[in-house]
């Protein structure tokens, strides 16, 4: 009975182990930002390029597990999509449209034909806020990125790119290490634990995405903060200085008094009163003439005419044109009186 006993002890052991033996202790960590994506890189050993891929969401328990999304089946979850790398052994898990209720604990896992006993690797995902700034170009801006404590001593750095893994390697723009590079430059407060990025002069090519970060080379870098930057061209200060040039814009120009600026308007005789000579014998009889400075007014009824001798009174030619006698008469009669004169 007891040797029955050892026998049951030593299978469940063995069983326990092999669990233990299928799961690995390093925790790979992945960070995205709220309305990007991120893509989760799971690596396994040579031996399982055959074997179905899957990822399983929080603790992962051997019954019912929370799988939204496996190779050779539809994903429970359309943001969830999953490719397999066989050559390089590395299956790869992408999340679109994330959300901050998708940062926790992931497990890549590879199924051994074991029954519930699969190779797992844990995952970390990390969901950061995004910041969104917009300016326009020409533009200075300033970019404060908040650690905390146990970053004090690590290099700080400012880099582009929506995945942060591949930002990290090839698109700092700027780091504590250097403090400026072109229009980019890094000033970091210590004592307040905050370090400051300076883009001057900003441009369209200036837009996307970036993340401030901290860590040592050689090792995994903590993410602090991003910022969605929107760059639009300055298009305000151009048409301040630009003046819309109109009709209305010339006609109110001060004249000069300088004689030889001003030029004669022709107007078509269209435009002209009727010639005396084309007139009724009757409405053409002699009439009072007077003399109003560059210009003179003849008085004939029942017709007005305006004998304009300078372009200044040209341009009142031409908008007199149409005018009915009546609007004319009480024209000039304001003209009379304010120079103190009379037709009769």
């Amino acid at each position: 009975m007891i040797q029955i006993c050892d026998h049951k002890l030593l299978i469940f052991l063995l069983l326990i182990m092999s669990v233990f033996a299928c799961e690995t202790t390093e925790i790979l960590t992945f960070t995205g930002y709220e309305g990007g994506k991120v893509e989760i890189r799971c690596p396994y050993e040579s031996g399982y390029e055959e074997q179905n891929k899957y990822l399983c969401r929080g603790e992962c328990p051997v019954l019912n597990k929370d799988i939204p999304v496996e190779s050779g089946s539809p994903a429970k979850d359309e943001r969830f999509s999953l490719t397999d790398d066989r050559t390089t052994r590395i299956f790869t898990v992408t999340i679109t449209d994330l959300r901050t209720e998708d940062q926790g604990k992931y497990w890549c896992g590879v199924r051994t034909g074991l029954g519930t006993y699969d190779v797992y690797t844990e995952i970390n995902l990390e969901i950061k806020p995004v910041s969104v700034v917009s300016r326009v170009t020409g533009e200075h801006l300033n970019i404060t990125c908040h650690y905390n404590s146990d970053l004090k001593n690590k290099i700080k750095f400012f880099c582009k790119g929506s995945d942060p893994s591949l930002c990290e390697t090839s698109a700092i723009k700027v780091s504590s290490e250097t403090n400026s590079n072109g229009r980019f430059s890094l000033r970091d407060d210590e004592s307040a634990g905050v370090f400051t990025v300076t883009i001057t002069d900003l441009t369209l090519k200036d837009s996307g995405i970036y993340w401030c970060g901290a860590g040592e080379t050689g090792l995994k870098s903590k993410w602090i903060s991003v910022t969605d930057l929107n760059i639009n061209n300055d298009t305000s200060e151009s048409e301040s200085c630009k003046p819309t040039t109109t009709a209305s814009d010339h006609m109110t120009k001060p004249a000069t008094e300088d004689s030889e600026s001003i030029r004669p308007v022709t107007s078509s005789t269209s435009s002209l009163p009727p010639s005396s000579s084309t007139l009724p014998p009757s409405s053409y009889s002699s009439s009072p003439k007077l003399q109003l400075g560059t210009y003179s007014v003849t008085y004939n009824n029942p017709i007005i005419q305006i004998s304009l001798k300078t372009g200044h009174l040209g341009l009142f030619s031409s908008v007199f044109h149409g005018f009915s006698t009546v609007n004319i008469m009480a024209l000039v009669m304001v003209i009379m009186m304010v120079f103190g004169l009379s037709l009769f």
